[in-house]
């Protein structure tokens, strides 16, 4: 049995750490510390390396950090599918609204001219995404923006990086991936809003479809 108390009376403090870290007992038993939900915080980013977790943050919250770890295998298992995509954009807060993959089918009205068109190169798919961008505080003061110090601050765009992260992180090596985040458009008539002052005329409705 390795133990500390085999050194020598004047042993140095480099002997005695080595000591420690080989003895039989530990602090903490291993299966601990390999499970993600129970291993030390400060454990987890060498577990997420040991899982070869390829989708992470720092500033995430301890819980989605191990819950990435937790569900790192089975993730693995779907890169290359659309649960895929949906699982690993769900930790960016990112959601698919529509998905077009290629090789399509014809669908009339959008194929000859419009947003699918004939003869589209096979794998390679299309994702319209929603993601949520906010504005930085006092963005705009008056007699100030125009000219001065806060002209028109820029939302940040950090949860788009993000979301063409996970997308990169989920597809399939071989195929190709293109994204929308416009999942608001301009209403029109067609759209039949109640005029009940909830949806202004030249205001924005979600987006179905690609």
């Amino acid at each position: 049995m390795n133990d500390a108390s085999i050194l020598p009376r004047h042993s140095s403090t480099t002997e005695e750490a080595l000591a420690k870290i080989s003895a039989d007992h530990l602090p903490i038993q291993i299966r601990d510390v390999v499970n993600a939900e129970e291993t030390p915080v400060n454990f987890v980013p060498f577990l997420a390396g040991h899982e070869s977790v390829d989708l992470w943050f720092s500033d995430w919250s301890m819980s989605r950090k191990r819950q990435m770890v937790n569900e790192a295998t089975e993730l693995a298992k779907l890169k290359g599918t659309h649960e895929g995509v949906v699982r690993y954009l769900a930790y960016v807060d990112a959601d698919v609204i529509d998905t077009v993959a290629y090789p399509a089918r014809f669908v009339f009205g959008r194929s000859a001219i419009g947003i699918t068109p004939i003869g589209h190169p096979p794998f390679k798919a299309r994702y319209l995404v929603r993601v949520y961008l906010t504005k930085p505080v006092n963005a705009f003061v008056l007699g100030r923006s125009a000219v001065g110090m806060a002209a028109l601050r820029q939302p940040d765009l950090e949860p788009i990086r993000r979301a063409k992260r996970a997308l990169q992180v989920s597809k399939a090596p071989e195929t190709e991936y293109l994204i929308s985040f416009a999942w608001r458009r301009p209403a029109t008539f067609g759209d039949a809003l109640p005029f009940d002052g909830e949806a202004p005329f030249g205001g924005y409705v979600d987006r179905a479809r690609l």
